[in-house]
């Protein structure tokens, strides 16, 4: 009965004006796979569209006006969008259930009344999981009457609930079976007989239901035009930095002001300066200091439909007080907000911008509930997930979503947290030694002090832990390691082009040999030294080296590339009073990067 089936399915479509070309023909979408559909437009159709749309601009429906009004010699023209409209039309005919996520347009040449136009949509890339599909589609219409003018141009982004075509069946040729002939009109209505509805029928219940799950890149191989999606704190900074030696029970003078924060919001502002655009989801309270930070989001030119604003809540505030050399002496945060409001509830209604994110960032101020439902919305569509511990009391909340993080970068005293919340408590412990002028010595103490809590993690299922060394540098650690240095083919940002250039194939070369290779069962840690810096101010550089990391894998940059690019945002966020610098420049950060991979050294690999 199966290889019935697949007969059934190796039928061509019967639509003579809707057709599909692979390279080799084939049921399950493939990149490169086009379909096509002939169609025109009536008078009756464009105005019933204006009737439903209320678009009644004369020029698509008054030929006189159009003319001398409009300019188009040859009468009404057809509304864009609804020429537009035929882009998901033709997918969701040919994938039933698909979502439409994003549609961008240009549109190029007039389309007439009457003309027949050609609409073709090709598979750019697909991303499968083992629920649904994200395919990122170039859509294109042309006019047949004007030598295939392009008349529409654009890219599209749906999400498919499986990569089978259903196909439109106008023959059976078998040694038992006479052939049918069923043909389908697409001119106007559209007629289906009963007995291409019953062939239709068999053959999707004798295939199998969905396609073979295609192979996960961890590092986000393949970029879909999609934002990394940002959900955690927004935060409102009070900074006081005294002037002179504080005295308990009295003031001092010094300087007070006021700073967007917030772990999340940080690192999702890095991400913007750098070129990547985040989508952010978060809660902020309908007060000054709400209205302050979407303010400024709103400045940057960021999206605030993921930010819910509540009437009954305070917006998250942190109180700060630095000392002299900008090392932070106390604080006080109130930040149950985050916790209380940011639910799973809120988050589900942005789970298509999630499954279609080339990257999940979470920081650890959200509800336990709320980190698994996030998690598992990223998990079903194979979306990394990226987990900020934010403090030492809750970094331990990774422990329930362990399976689902991909990367996380804990400080050392967080990373023996997380290590402690899935043993017995005080199995792991770190106690920090006084300042050494010799790196190399201060670096080999931390990571015999600290493995045995790597190594754990990395038992329990996280992929990558990047471990934050501050002055001494990041720890890369990773089990059964998948492509540490290469690079991703994907489109890069201006702004990261000069740091692939400078960076491509940076790496000590007798490291190379030493590393696992994929199927590996060994664990590697790597450490890359910080880059000497200026200190003006120790805030927000944890949040910029986060950021800088996201932004360069989803940029295509490598693992290692990445976390050298992370630690030279972080140089450039220490020499700054602000959380965040306002420029980066990317010929230092280059420079800086390019530093520290040159510098890295491979402390295991076992």
């Amino acid at each position: 009965m199966q290889a019935f089936a697949r007969q059934l399915a190796a039928i061509p479509l019967a639509r003579s004006n809707a057709t599909m070309t692979t390279a080799a023909p084939s049921l399950v979408l493939k990149v490169g796979d086009t379909l096509r559909e002939r169609r025109h437009f009536t008078d009756g159709e464009v105005e019933a569209y204006a009737r439903v749309s209320g678009d009644r601009n004369p020029v698509h429906l008054d030929d006189i006006f159009a003319r001398q009004v409009g300019g188009f010699d040859r009468g009404c023209v057809v509304h864009g969008m609804l020429v537009a409209s035929l882009f998901p039309a033709l997918i969701a005919a040919h994938f039933p259930g698909a979502v439409y996520a994003r549609q961008s347009l240009k549109f190029a040449a007039p389309v007439y009344v009457g003309d027949e136009v050609l609409v073709q949509v090709q598979a750019l890339h697909i991303r499968a999981s083992t629920t649904k599909h994200i395919v990122k589609f170039g859509t294109k219409c042309f006019t047949s009457d004007s030598d295939n003018l392009l008349a529409v141009d654009g890219e599209a982004l749906a999400v498919l609930p499986s990569l089978y075509l259903r196909q439109q069946l106008n023959q059976v040729a078998s040694q038992s079976l006479a052939p049918l002939n069923l043909s389908v009109s697409m001119a106007g209505a559209t007629t289906t007989s009963s007995a291409l509805r019953r062939m239709e029928s068999v053959c999707r219940h004798l295939l199998p239901s969905s396609p073979p799950v295609l192979h996960q890149n961890l590092l986000g191989a393949m970029r879909l035009e999609s934002s990394p999606v940002i959900i955690g704190g927004m935060v409102l900074d009070i900074h006081a930095k005294p002037s002179m030696q504080p005295h308990p029970g009295t003031t001092v003078p010094g300087m007070v002001k006021y700073v967007s924060g917030g772990v999340a919001r940080n690192i999702a502002e890095c991400i913007c300066k750098l070129e990547t655009q985040p989508f952010m989801i978060s809660v902020v309270g309908n007060d000054m200091a709400g209205d302050f930070l979407l303010k400024y989001w709103r400045s940057a030119g960021l999206c605030t439909d993921g930010i819910l604003q509540v009437d009954d809540i305070t917006t998250p505030i942190v109180s700060n007080v630095f000392d002299g050399s900008g090392e932070l002496i106390a604080g006080v945060a109130s930040v149950g907000a985050v916790e209380k409001f940011l639910s799973p509830t809120w988050i589900y209604q942005f789970r298509l911008h999630i499954s279609t994110a080339p990257l999940l960032m979470l920081d650890a101020n959200l509800s336990p509930d709320s980190l698994e439902a996030a998690c598992k919305i990223a998990h079903e569509s194979g979306v990394p997930v990226f987990f900020e511990p934010v403090s030492l009391a809750k970094g331990s909340r990774i422990a329930p979503i362990a399976k689902y993080i991909t990367y996380t970068s804990p400080n050392e005293i967080e990373l023996v947290a997380m290590a402690n919340s899935f043993s017995p408590p005080e199995k792991y412990n770190f106690v920090k030694m006084e300042q050494s002028k010799n790196k190399a010595k201060a670096v080999e103490h931390l990571f015999e002090m600290l493995s045995p809590a790597m190594f754990f993690l990395l038992e329990n299922g996280i992929k990558f832990l990047l471990v934050t060394l501050g002055s001494n540098g990041v720890f890369v650690c990773c089990k059964e390691c998948t492509s540490l240095m290469d690079q991703q083919k994907s489109e890069m940002m201006s702004f990261l082009t000069p740091l692939l250039e400078k960076l491509e194939g940076c790496f000590p070369s007798n490291m190379l040999v030493d590393l696992p290779r994929e199927g590996s069962s060994r664990t590697c840690v790597i450490h890359l030294p910080a880059v000497s810096a200026s200190v003006v101010s120790l805030t927000g550089a944890g949040d910029c080296f986060v950021g800088g990391v996201i932004s360069a894998l989803c940029g295509g940059l490598g693992m290692m590339q990445s976390v050298a690019v992370g630690i030279a945002i972080a140089k450039s966020s220490v020499e700054s009073e602000a959380n965040i610098p306002d420029k980066f420049s990317a010929a230092t950060i280059a420079d800086d990067a390019r530093r520290t991979l040159l510098s890295a050294k491979m402390m295991w690999c076992k």
